[in-house]
């Protein structure tokens, strides 16, 4: 039995869908199906149960997933340890990063880190969806949001401050709010994931609801529409901090900070290894950023 077909085994567990398991393999629909009948026939039991629309692991298939997973992670580990030996960060990163975050702050930098470890190339998918690490086959996803509980391993890149932002022109022609009531008589600028602004007060957090006119459902719409001067928006310092050191946006209402911030962090698949790819990308990118990161600190110059 190859180690490719427990490989595709396990992709097909996770993905449930025959033909995207075989696409990552370079299998046509009908060579992912034989390739599954052909496991099957040489184990002598049915791994999945099957209909036309509708792909599920049998209990046979459910005992052979836990101990082929932990197997393969074993050899990946493995391997690993002596590529590790080399001290040459080599093979392919996939990563995945929010829009604002991969143009602003990974981009710039990825020429650089190209020419310093040329062995290692990389894969960047820009989406502001939170993605599935494991089930997608991401090897890093770059989050600029509270890190929820799980096994996936993680590193902080920094801070995740936001702010209550707008143009001068808008401010101008609208006043500048002291306080969340005041928010009342403003134009919002929402976005359908973020229905409610959460400030700090003295007496603990406030909520105010947003109503407007205008909403979306893009970080970027949000940015470019507060640019025009269309109303106010909470935006991460780490997407509009060049606007505010130079002017083109204003940060409002500072003495009401806003809560439920988070952090940018970089996550990765749980294991015992950390492959150099990732590791080194890692480093590179904090040093570039510095500690505190140069959005926390530049926007006030």
């Amino acid at each position: 039995m190859r180690l490719e077909d427990l490989k595709f085994f396990v992709r097909l567990a996770l993905l449930n869908n025959v033909s995207a398991a075989g696409k990552e393999f370079g299998l046509s629909p009908s060579a992912s199906s034989a390739r599954l009948a052909t496991l099957e026939r040489k184990l002598g039991t049915q791994l999945f149960s099957r209909t036309t629309r509708q792909l599920a692991l049998t209990e046979s298939g459910k005992v052979l997933l836990g101990h082929v997973q932990a197997g393969l992670e074993e050899i990946s580990t493995g391997i690993n340890l002596l590529n590790e030996a080399t001290d040459v960060p080599s093979g392919t990163v996939r990563i995945s990063c929010n829009m604002f975050f991969g143009r602003k702050h990974v981009l710039p930098y990825l020429n650089e880190f190209i020419k310093l470890y040329p062995q290692v190339k990389l894969e960047m998918s820009f989406s502001d969806r939170l993605v599935d690490l494991i089930g997608e086959g991401f090897d890093m996803v770059i989050r600029a949001a509270a890190l929820p509980d799980s096994t996936l391993r993680a590193r902080r890149l920094g801070g995740n401050p936001r702010v209550l932002c707008a143009a001068p022109s808008y401010l101008a022609r609208k006043g500048v709010p002291e306080c969340p009531a005041d928010l009342a008589v403003h134009d919002c600028i929402g976005a359908s994931f973020l229905p409610v602004w959460y400030f700090s007060g003295a007496k603990g957090e406030i909520a105010v609801p947003v109503t407007s006119a205008l909403t979306g459902d893009s970080g970027d719409y949000a940015y470019d529409a507060a640019l025009l001067g269309l109303g106010l928006t909470v935006k991460s310092v780490a997407h509009v901090w060049e606007d505010l050191r130079s002017g083109r946006l204003v940060a409002v209402m500072e003495n009401y900070p806003v809560a439920r911030a988070g952090d940018i962090w970089a996550v990765y698949p749980p294991g015992k290894f950390t492959p150099p790819k990732i590791s080194t990308l890692i480093d590179f990118l904090q040093e570039k950023y510095g500690n505190p990161p140069y959005w926390e600190t530049d926007y006030r110059k």
